[in-house]
Order: structure tokens, then C-alpha cells, then sequence
């Protein structure tokens, strides 16, 4: 515990975040084999929270592990998890590791999760199951750009507790439906930064479900908030 402690202190900026880390000294192996795509990119940093600290994580971090990443998706069982976590539009994942021709390799998945801006425009579009972020604020000029209004230092503190509690439920060993209700709940919600992001996640059982919409400010259509 201490090492991890000194983990967090040293990797992250020391602002009071309102996640605290679990108190446990080690963490159910979750799967075999958990991929995680997560593009090498500081202003993403903080979405290290969710997978750290889980055994057989399989990582990938580079455009020139694409081959692998195809490779290890297409071979990887239904069940197995599969974190796509970075910058992206309802096209993919940034960086060119995940796009709209790679969707067949992640259907009928249900552990799949994509963090990154519009993932549930590409999962709605592609007919994914698993749990997604809608336009996600992680950056003072997308607060802007939404007319949200936000200082720098509260949405780096959202988004450090997001990542931080989304893993330590991970950790606990819950199922993704358990954490994608968790992670939804209207409890977490306490100011318009928080509701702006936290009401466009997504859980979809089916691959199926169908995607009320409206145009945002970039012209994207995004599932309508309710209330």
C-alpha cells in the first residue's frame, strides 16, 4: 500500500481529489487477460486510474502496435475486457489505433469500454454492447466550446475522481453492468460539469438499443439528457 501511495504522489498532480484510494493490499485477477488501448497522450494521463494495479493487463500504447492490438482483439474471448481509453470522434479512438473499419472485431462484446470523446455515437452506430462516454469534458477549452462553466482545476478534479473510482470498482471485481450503474448514478451528479458528462454515459445490453439524439455544438449527434 505504501508503494502504491508513493505511486499516486508521484504521478499525479497533488490536488485534494475527492477519490481516495481502496485501502486493499491486492485485487482479484479479473480476467486472464484485460486489453487495454490507452495512446500515450499527458492530457489523458489520469484514465491510467481505471486499469493500474490489475493483473494480466495487456497493454498497448503505440500506432505501431496496431498489427498487435487487431491481433489481440480478434483472438481475445467474448468475455474478456477490452478498455479503449484516449481522445477520439464518433469515428474511433485517436491516434489511429481503433476507426469505424475495425468495429466487427468488437461485437457481441460485452465487457467492451470505450472512454474517449463520442464513443457512444461509434458504439450506437456499430451495434456495441458494453459501456460508454458520450462528448466528455476532460480539457478547460471543451467547457468552453459546451458552454459549461468550469475552472481548470474542477474539471481535472472530475475527471481524476472518474478514472479513480471507475478502476477501484473494477478492482473490487464488479461486474460492468454493476459499474456502469454505479458510475451513472444520480448521486454523483453535484454540479453541471459533473451532469454534462456523467449523463452522457451509456450502457448498452443489447448492442441494439436504440439512440435518441440531438446535434451538439460540434454538429455531432449525442444521446438527449434527460430532465
Amino acid at each position: 500500500m505504501q508503494i502504491r501511495i508513493a505511486r499516486w504522489m508521484i504521478t499525479m498532480k497533488p490536488l485534494n481529489h475527492s477519490y481516495h484510494l481502496s485501502a486493499k493490499c491486492s485485487y482479484p485477477d479479473i480476467s486472464k487477460s484485460m486489453i487495454v488501448i490507452h495512446p500515450k497522450d499527458p492530457s489523458t494521463r489520469f484514465l491510467h486510474l481505471i486499469y493500474e494495479d490489475i493483473d494480466g493487463v495487456l497493454f498497448f500504447d503505440s500506432i505501431s502496435q496496431r498489427a498487435q492490438v487487431l491481433d489481440a482483439i480478434r483472438n481475445a474471448s467474448k468475455d474478456e475486457y477490452i478498455l479503449l481509453l484516449g481522445h477520439g470522434t464518433p469515428h474511433g479512438l485517436l491516434g489511429g489505433f481503433i476507426g469505424d473499419e475495425d468495429a466487427e472485431h468488437l461485437r457481441d462484446r460485452p465487457n467492451l469500454v470505450g472512454i474517449w470523446c463520442y464513443a457512444s455515437t461509434y458504439a450506437y452506430k456499430h451495434s456495441l454492447k458494453g459501456f460508454f462516454s458520450g462528448m466528455f469534458i476532460s480539457e478547460w477549452c471543451e467547457a468552453i466550446d459546451n458552454d459549461i462553466k468550469a475552472a481548470p482545476e474542477e474539471i481535472e478534479e472530475m475527471c481524476w475522481t472518474f478514472a479513480g473510482l471507475f478502476g477501484d470498482l473494477l478492482r473490487d471485481g464488479k461486474p460492468l453492468e454493476a459499474i456502469a450503474a454505479e458510475l451513472m448514478s444520480q448521486s454523483n451528479i453535484n454540479s453541471d460539469l459533473i451532469h454534462f458528462n456523467y449523463s452522457r454515459l451509456t450502457y448498452r445490453t443489447t448492442g441494439m438499443e436504440e439512440l435518441p439524439v440531438k446535434e451538439d455544438y460540434w454538429g455531432y449527434e449525442v444521446p438527449i439528457l434527460e430532465g
